[in-house]
């Protein structure tokens, strides 16, 4: 039995029971005929319908590859932008980072050993003038050592007159040959010995109240004492007791790079901020004077001005304004990077695009200088230039066409017209 007899089955008649001993075989054969001619019917009908849906996807796949044919061939290359290289404003601004320190650092040492302090009389913060008293020293000591070289100075003055004496005395009778030449000779060399002694003792006694200073360590100079290392009743040694910001001037030593050097001049403001978040301006007060060979940067030195939050030994971060100058720049989304070196593509005319290395300088807000490397009026490319390979080709982006004003926009201006 096949599909198609399967199917017609179930709808055929069955004779009931009562009906079937009651037929007679002509009719039993008459319906066995029209079973068989509605099978044949039935797969007919349904060569038909299969024939028909293999003609329709046939003529469907033929059209739309027809249509695919048809269709234009789809741009594969890269679309990025295109800018020139050309010349720039540039006023660079150099990142400063330094200490600051006194302009002038006064180091006050004690100038005599073995003295003992009776009294502080100036502390960390202090105003002071110049030849203020800053400590007073233990003036017994200072005593004694002062009427020792005065005793010394005296004995040298009784010394240097009696040898004086016996060699003018010698020098008086020289012609009556009583003393020899050389005799008199001697008593002129210890003549010339006194007065040598009687100076060196005369000096030993300045030093002696040069040093004791009255018993007491006086200021250099005016300025504001910025550390103190003696104490009460401590006994010194040379040793320094006060350090003093002469003038109460402050500096700030920031280390600059040799390329920025260059455009540095004496004069030029800088902006320093504090912890705090406050500012104070600087001055450049001298340019690196040399390179360090390691680090290739030089020492830069900016005056502050006085009675300011900055004390010394502070670290300020600041930035300074350099000199306006022309230079080659590009965007700074054309800068790519190989091995810490920074290259653009160059698109030369033909669309090809080619690796160059370039030299960078100093930037400003989203450009950045090109001090060597590339040739001004280049077309580099710009965006888009992230997935470029060296000898690709691009399409340069095209710049968006103005928009066409809508219909209320056009009678709007008609109306204002």
């Amino acid at each position: 039995m096949n599909v198609l007899e399967k199917m017609t089955k179930p709808f055929q008649r069955q004779p009931d029971a009562e009906e079937a001993p009651l037929a007679s075989p002509p009719e039993a054969a008459n319906d066995d005929t029209g079973a068989k001619a509605r099978r044949r019917r039935i797969v007919i009908l349904s060569g038909a319908v299969v024939l028909a849906v293999a003609i329709g996807i046939y003529i469907m796949s033929h059209v739309i590859g027809a249509e695919e044919s048809r269709s234009p061939t789809v741009d594969q290359t890269q679309v990025v932008s295109v800018v020139p290289l050309a010349a720039h404003a540039f006023t660079p601004h150099v990142a400063l980072r330094g200490e600051v320190r006194p302009k002038r650092d006064i180091h006050v040492f004690a100038t005599a050993s073995g003295v003992r302090v009776l009294q502080v009389l100036a502390d960390e913060g202090d105003m002071v003038r110049q030849g203020q008293p800053l400590a007073r020293l233990d003036t017994a000591m200072a005593n004694a050592q002062t009427s020792a070289a005065q005793a010394s100075v005296a004995e040298a003055e009784s010394n240097a007159v009696r040898a004086r004496g016996e060699y003018e005395r010698a020098e008086s009778i020289r012609d009556s040959g009583a003393l020899s030449r050389e005799a008199i000779e001697q008593r002129h060399s210890a003549s010339v010995a006194a007065d040598a002694r009687l100076a060196a003792a005369r000096a030993q006694l300045a030093l002696v109240n040069a040093q004791v200073q009255g018993g007491y360590v006086r200021a250099p100079v005016a300025g504001l004492v910025i550390s103190r290392s003696v104490e009460l009743g401590a006994t010194v040694n040379t040793q320094e007791l006060f350090r003093i910001a002469g003038d109460n001037r402050l500096e700030v030593a920031a280390q600059i790079s040799e390329t920025d050097v260059i455009s540095m001049r004496p004069g030029q403001n800088a902006v320093f901020r504090l912890a705090d978040g406050s500012t104070v301006q600087g001055s450049l007060s001298r340019a690196p004077a040399s390179i360090d060979e390691r680090t290739r940067t030089g020492e830069a030195l900016f005056d502050l001005p006085r009675d300011t939050r900055v004390r010394a030994g502070m670290h300020l971060s600041g930035e300074i304004e350099l000199a306006q100058r022309q230079a080659l720049a590009a965007p700074q989304d054309s800068i790519r990077y190989e091995d810490g070196r920074a290259y653009v593509f160059v698109v030369s005319p033909d669309s090809q695009v080619h690796k160059t290395f370039v030299n960078l300088g100093a930037r400003e807000g989203d450009l950045v200088e090109i001090t060597g490397g590339a040739a001004p009026g280049a077309r580099i490319a710009g965006a888009g230039s992230a997935f470029l390979r060296d000898g690709d080709r691009v399409r340069p982006a095209q710049a968006p066409a103005p928009q066409r004003a809508t219909d209320a926009e056009q009678l709007r201006g008609r109306q204002d017209g």
